[in-house]
């Protein structure tokens, strides 16, 4: 934060300029898609839950899901702050907290499949349209083809039993030997929680594909979300390049492990998108911009959603007297 501090006050007159031309009412489509992103990934975690028989209804589902992803944004701590929000709401209609594991991990891993299959598509876009040194090139390459081989195997943790319990077993064994702590009917209840979410995408396709199908329009609602910001700026993006940027610096954000990638996305972002041609004040003012619509204006409203879906006690009233 200090350094974007910095940079803005050491650029303040060409920052200042890019203001003074910005076309503010492009934000409320900015708004719009943040909605829309925001509505796809809940109600993609509601149909997730619906596909492990969780018995809670899709509406409160997708809220619960609404509310645990904007902390999950805003507080990037490996999932812990989110899912504990979701796991303390789901608790209440006596949903076991390995099924509400198990539905958060394949979740998760469904909503990054997209992003995960466009990060490389981003690497070897900025590779073919900006000058990059040779030592960035290698390392661009080199952290392609592990975010591939990542890939690859969190899918058949996924997806192949026999190689997730495996995993779950050694994991077994180290807390045993760590903690001197036995948790393998935890860890086979996990697994079985997962089979069931897997047995249900394979016994209702429909299910599956509309989780896909939102997965999908989530990302693209946020990507468009930052590039009504950069319009708003004065300074349209094209299709490759925003998504380019978006993805690197969303990535680089999650992969920081600081709460929302603060700094890091910012950066990241900023440094992407002029590579690419950019503007530097254009791209610093759109991360920030983009920050305030994507991350800020959710969480607000989420504080509503979190009142609604938090049950309270029925006021007892005095018996009247007879």
């Amino acid at each position: 934060v200090l350094l974007g501090g910095l940079l803005l006050v050491a650029d303040w007159e060409a920052i200042l300029e890019v203001i003074g031309e910005s076309n503010w009412t492009l934000l409320f489509p900015a708004l719009l898609m943040t909605g829309i992103s925001y509505a796809c990934l809940s109600y993609s975690f509601a149909e997730v839950g619906l596909l492990m028989d969780i018995p809670i209804r899709r509406h409160r589902l997708a809220g619960i899901g609404f509310v645990s992803a904007v902390l999950n944004h805003l507080v990037q701590s490996g999932g812990v702050a989110g899912y504990g929000v979701r796991y303390a709401l789901m608790q209440r209609e006596r949903v076991p907290l390995n099924d509400v594991l198990a539905a958060s991990i394949l979740h998760f891993y469904l909503t990054s499949l997209a992003m995960q299959a466009i990060l490389p598509l981003g690497f070897l876009y900025l590779l073919s349209n900006a000058t990059l040194t040779r030592a960035t090139s290698i390392g661009i390459g080199v952290l392609a083809v592990v975010l591939i081989l990542v890939f690859v195997a969190e899918s058949l943790l996924i997806f192949r039993s026999g190689a997730r319990r495996k995993v779950l077993d050694g994991i077994g064994r180290l807390a045993k030997r760590l903690f001197r702590k036995d948790v393998r009917r935890v860890l086979t209840d996990f697994d079985a929680a997962m089979a069931r979410g897997i047995s249900g995408m394979r016994r209702q396709p429909r299910s599956a594909a509309l989780v896909g199908i939102l997965v999908l329009v989530d990302w693209f609602g946020s990507a468009l979300a930052l590039g009504f910001c950069f319009e708003a700026l004065g300074s349209p993006l094209a299709p490759g390049v925003l998504f380019t940027g978006f993805v690197i610096g969303v990535m680089a954000g999650v992969l920081s492990a600081l709460p929302a990638g603060i700094g890091v996305q910012d950066g990241s972002m900023a440094g992407v998108f002029a590579l690419l041609g950019v503007g530097f004040e254009e791209a610093v003012l759109a991360a920030l911009l983009f920050r305030g619509v994507f991350y800020l204006v959710p969480y607000l409203v989420s504080l509503g959603c979190y009142w609604r879906l938090t049950p309270r006690k029925a006021t007892q009233q005095e018996p009247s007297p007879t």
